[in-house]
């Protein structure tokens, strides 16, 4: 397949803005370069310049705040915009290398699936398939952890009305695994006996005035993550709500950001920002009331700033009964973050003292906070076990250097190694920003944690960008690679055994990596992007010859009719229909990327006519065509089970069901009542009908 020279065509659906933006470049004499300060913000309007065929001066704008002083800042130091032509080749090398993979490989491996029954998409792409390859690698590492031992040695010291207990610190010596953990059970009980009642002296003791800064203001990722956490909000859902927010409402800066910092130039607007949104939730004015405007925190730093900064509240007051319950939501984390920017920081006493037995050093800290500061509006996640419950911080406090105590007694306590924990949504998007440190290959590891280098502390090494990373997880679900179930992030058996089935280069970062090191080059003019590109082809046929499907687990589910299901998608969500529609209807629900044949057992007759209830992907029908008689699956925003639905018909209600929610986006619990008129009621547990 040839796809070289890659030809740009218009997009139907904007096609008259294009011809306006044409017009008014081929009538411009100059032409400012706006776009976002980055290589993908250099390569979109440079690609439009040259498709319309301009000839005229560019001028190069780079602002990533819109900040008036900070915007006329930038208009007064404009440069060149052939300065900047090997960024423009270096994102256009990427986005081309991005096409010519995706579309040729992830058309050999849907062919080569096709010929097992495999009826749909077998996509592969630069970040997805590394993305499927960490969903899997976890889940292989849960499944096949091995259960061992390891033992912590803990010291009871007691003095004059004071008891304390101490973990030994693990001698360099020691036999330990990976994490640094004791793993022989004679060595632990060998250090037990030795210190038993010996003395304790005190080798140090100190007690620390310590504060702790505010959480940074949200990056898209780190919103997606705690909408997730908090609501269950898919990655996609919360982009389209900032997107709402942002475009129907002007209630917050640019949402698709990398970036958790702001330009000092924001900070003067602070006071105005905080005002509009005052009186926008009263139940945060008491947080309000303890806000200092002219607190300028690590927020505010001109060195972290990316192609874009923090999601933040714009300073225009907002009504939120104009929003919908899922918007308020998004809204007020985004309000309240911003808040704890100018809230106290929390303050906190750190005491520490370690203990020398016999050559063994124990040691025990213990942390009590003074000052809540902006923990009383954020959970403070990072909250340390070390917190004093039990007052063992004025303990350590009275302790001094050389002071003698006793070893009470000393155990040591065999511990279970537990597997890593399955991924949810919200643990899966904060790794995709910190893949490097899955990567054995230093000089790979190198090179993915230099590509975000010039990125905030935030992105260490990471893969997909922040309008990238939920498209994805998304796609990779509809596809039937993974599915969610009590939160986790579980592979299929067709996501497992894709992911055996391509070679480890796919399926790991490194293709980004060394790309990246190549695009490096074209950059700086070492490489071409010819002779990249041709590279490339050379390795997309040798993958594209190497298909190999035969470990490919595909499920082929029969049809009475002699077909056979395929998995379709519908508005409503995916389901399973024959392949000899329309001459057979059948259809059957999408359960976790596999069809739910319990739907085939299902028996009620229509409430109007008596005629037989048929269920599909999304309602259940009656099947007298001259009764329009219809139970969509779908009630106050809650899908129903096919139980529930089966209960309604048949016993005329439903047990209580959790989660409804109204438009506004309120929650409720309520019982469905099928009326005498077919309608459909909540009932709640007081008879008060909604």
């Amino acid at each position: 397949m040839k796809l070289r020279p890659v030809k740009q065509v218009v997009n139907d659906k904007t096609a008259d803005q294009f011809a306006v933006l044409a017009r008014l470049i081929s009538q411009a004499d100059e032409i400012v370069h706006a776009g976002d300060p980055d290589e993908e913000g250099q390569l979109i309007v440079d690609e439009v310049l040259q498709y319309c065929g301009s000839t005229v001066p560019v001028k190069r704008l780079l602002i990533n705040d819109l900040n008036p002083e900070t915007a006329r800042k930038a208009l007064r130091n404009m440069r060149d915009n052939s300065e900047f032509t090997g960024l423009y080749k270096r994102a256009y090398a990427r986005n081309v290398a991005d096409y010519l993979y995706g579309i040729q490989v992830t058309r050999a491996y849907t062919i080569a699936g096709r010929e097992k029954g495999h009826n749909e998409v077998i996509s592969v792409g630069r970040v997805q398939t590394p993305i499927l390859g960490m969903i899997v690698r976890r889940y292989a590492a849960n499944q096949n952890h091995k259960e061992s031992w390891y033992w912590q040695v803990q010291a009871t010291i007691t003095g004059t009305n004071m008891t304390i207990p101490a973990l030994l610190v693990v001698p360099e010596d020691a036999p330990v695994d990976d994490k640094g953990r004791i793993i022989q059970e004679g060595y632990a009980q060998e250090i037990v006996e030795l210190c038993q009642g010996k003395n304790s002296t005190v080798t140090r003791a100190k007690v620390e005035d310590k504060t702790k800064a505010a959480p940074l203001p949200f990056a898209l990722l780190d919103l997606q993550a705690k909408m997730s956490r908090l609501y269950d909000f898919s990655p996609e859902k919360t982009l389209k709500i900032t997107q709402d927010l942002r475009e129907n409402y002007k209630a917050i800066t640019y949402n698709r950001s990398d970036c958790r910092y702001l330009p000092t130039e924001q900070f003067a607007e602070a006071p105005q920002t905080l005002n509009a949104i005052s009186s926008t939730f009263p139940e945060l004015s008491k947080f309000f009331e303890q806000t200092d405007s002219m607190k300028k925190g690590r927020a505010f730093n001109d060195s972290k700033i990316t192609a874009h900064t923090a999601i933040i509240p714009t300073a225009k007051h907002i009504d939120v009964n104009s929003l919908t319950g899922d918007e308020q939501k998004v809204y007020r984390a985004i309000v309240e973050q911003y808040l704890a920017q100018f809230l106290p920081e929390k303050g906190f006493k750190s005491a520490l003292a370690e203990f020398d037995i016999v050559g063994h050093q124990f040691r025990k800290r213990a942390i009590r906070n003074t000052v809540l500061g902006w923990s009383v509006l954020l959970t403070d996640k990072d909250e340390s076990e070390e917190q004093d419950n039990g007052g063992v911080f004025d303990e350590l406090a009275k302790l001094n250097e050389g002071d003698v105590l006793e070893c009470a007694n000393v155990d040591s306590k065999r511990e279970k190694t537990t597997p890593p924990p399955l991924y949810t949504v919200a643990s899966l998007l904060e790794d995709l920003r910190r893949v490097a440190r899955y990567v054995g290959d230093p000089h790979i590891k190198q090179l993915l944690l230099d590509r975000d280098e010039e990125k905030d502390d935030q992105e260490q090494g990471g893969i997909g960008t922040p309008a990238t990373r939920g498209a994805i997880l998304t796609l990779l679900q509809e596809r039937g690679f993974f599915f969610i179930d009590k939160k986790k992030v579980i592979p299929s058996p067709l996501g497992l055994s894709f992911i055996q089935a391509l070679p480890p280069i796919m399926t790991t970062p490194d293709m980004t990596a060394l790309w990246h090191e190549q695009q490096k080059m074209i950059e700086t003019g070492e490489l071409e992007v010819d002779s990249f590109l041709d590279e490339l082809e050379k390795f997309v046929a040798f993958q594209v010859e190497n298909v190999d499907v035969s470990g490919l687990k595909v499920t082929v589910y029969p049809c009475d009719c002699g077909g056979r299901y395929v998995r379709r998608k519908s508005e409503n969500g995916a389901f399973w229909g024959c392949n000899n529609y329309p001459e057979c209807r059948n259809a059957v629900p999408d359960r976790n990327g596999q069809p739910d044949f319990t739907a085939q057992n299902f028996v009620a007759k229509c409430p109007k006519c008596s005629s037989k209830m048929k269920l599909n992907s999304k309602a259940c029908n009656c099947s007298n065509e001259n009764c329009k008689y219809v139970v969509w699956g779908t009630q106050f925003n809650k899908t129903l089970t096919i139980t529930q639905i089966s209960d309604l018909l048949n016993k005329g209600k439903t047990r209580e069901i959790k989660g409804f929610k109204t438009k506004a986006g309120k929650k409720f619990d309520a019982i469905l009542q099928l009326e005498k008129d077919g309608s459909i009621i909540p009932v709640f547990n007081n008879n008060k009908r909604k």
